[in-house]
Parts: C-alpha cells; sequence; structure tokens
C-alpha cells in the first residue's frame, strides 16, 4: 500500500515487429496492477506501430499516447510530449527491445523511499544476445564496461553521470522542474545527467538489468 503510482514511458516508432515481446515484458513486472500506468508514446504516421500497441490496449495498464507529426522527429521529442500527461510519482524510460527484471519499479521505489537525496536512478544495461556475431558481443563488452563499472563509479564518487538512454528512473516533479529532455539533442540521456548534475541533482545505480538486443549487421 506504501508503493507510489509508477508510470513507465516508452517511446516507439517503427517498431511494430517488438510491440508484442515489449508488452509481455511489462507485463511480468511485479508492481500493482492499480498503480502502475505504462504509455506507450507512439509517433502517429507510425502507423504500423499504432495498431500493433492497439492489439495490447485490453490490457487497463496500458494507453496509447499519439505523437503529432512535428520537427524534430526524434526520441526526446516524443518523450517531452508525453510528460505532461505522467500520473506517477515516478517514472521510468524504456526501448522497445528492453526487457527489465520483473522486480525492477519496486527495487527503484524502495530506493528512492530510503534516499530522498536522490533524484535519478540508472539500471544496469545488459546486452542479452551476445552469442549471436562478433558486433553483438563487442556491445556487450562496452555495456559491460560502462553499465557495470564506470557509472557506478561515477555514482559513487558523486560525479556527473552520462545516463542511457533507457532505464532511468525518475522523480517526476524533479524531472519537470528541470525541463525534461532537450528535444534537439541526439545524445539527450548524457545531457540530461549532466545537468542534473550542474544543479546538484544527485544520481544512483540500482542493482537491477536490463536485458536489451544489441546490432548484429553493421547495416
Amino acid at each position: 500500500s506504501d508503493l507510489p503510482v509508477y508510470t513507465v514511458l516508452v517511446p516507439l516508432r517503427d517498431e511494430a515487429h517488438m510491440v508484442g515481446q515489449l508488452a509481455e515484458a511489462l507485463r511480468r513486472m511485479d508492481y500493482p496492477p492499480e498503480k502502475l500506468d505504462v504509455l506507450f508514446v507512439v509517433e502517429n504516421r507510425s502507423l504500423s506501430t499504432v495498431e500493433a500497441v492497439q492489439r495490447e490496449l485490453a490490457d487497463p495498464r496500458f494507453e496509447l499516447v499519439l505523437v503529432p507529426d512535428a520537427m524534430p522527429r526524434t526520441k526526446p521529442k516524443a518523450l517531452n510530449y508525453a510528460l505532461p500527461l505522467v500520473r506517477g510519482e515516478h517514472l521510468v524510460v524504456y526501448d522497445a527491445e528492453d526487457i527489465p527484471e520483473p522486480r525492477q519499479l519496486r527495487l527503484a521505489a524502495s530506493t528512492f523511499a530510503a534516499y530522498p537525496e536522490l533524484m535519478c536512478l540508472q539500471a544496469e544495461l545488459v546486452i542479452d544476445n551476445a552469442h549471436e556475431r562478433a558486433l553483438a558481443a563487442l556491445f556487450a563488452g562496452e555495456y559491460a564496461g560502462q553499465f557495470g563499472l564506470m557509472l557506478p563509479l561515477l555514482a559513487r564518487l558523486d560525479l556527473p553521470m552520462p545516463l542511457g538512454g533507457t532505464s532511468n528512473h525518475f522523480r517526476t516533479d524533479t524531472l519537470r522542474q528541470v525541463g525534461g529532455w532537450d528535444a534537439f539533442n541526439v545524445t539527450e540521456d548524457a545531457d540530461l545527467g549532466v545537468r542534473l548534475a550542474r544543479l546538484k541533482l544527485r544520481t544512483a545505480t540500482i542493482a537491477s538489468r536490463t536485458g536489451e538486443e544489441a546490432p548484429i549487421h553493421l547495416g
């Protein structure tokens, strides 16, 4: 009963083939259904993705947010469009290929409650298809170094943290106060991490993993 409402933002464009897997991963989240608010944020020109999300809307936790077709057509623009619609005390961003550990939201909510000075939490991103090709294995090694070693060290030293583009958890009020994401920045995640540090708002990591799929071809 003490758990807050938690919003999950999932920005999508031209990713209809991933929606079923993603919806199933979100259904497995160990969080009270009445306190889980999942917003699929889809560019309205991405018709096949819109249709794929509509097929999942029988689940009352899921909602579709259509982003008008306007420049810039970027992930941070879509997230900013959805930010006023967020009703959770906390929010997290997941990408289409993400498979978060089921208890990740509980861990993040508990960490926020125990450490009121923390404003953002980054979960560990892990490549789960490293065995497929050499390129995916290189991604896996880089992710292991960045999310398993570098970011926890930066957090421990209270230094600016370049956030990953997914599985970052925020206090919603704080995110609104800092102005959300920079819609014109192609590394909006790292930019936001540095802005939080400039405002002396603390970020930490949590011991929860999110599986991601790396590219297997250079193209």
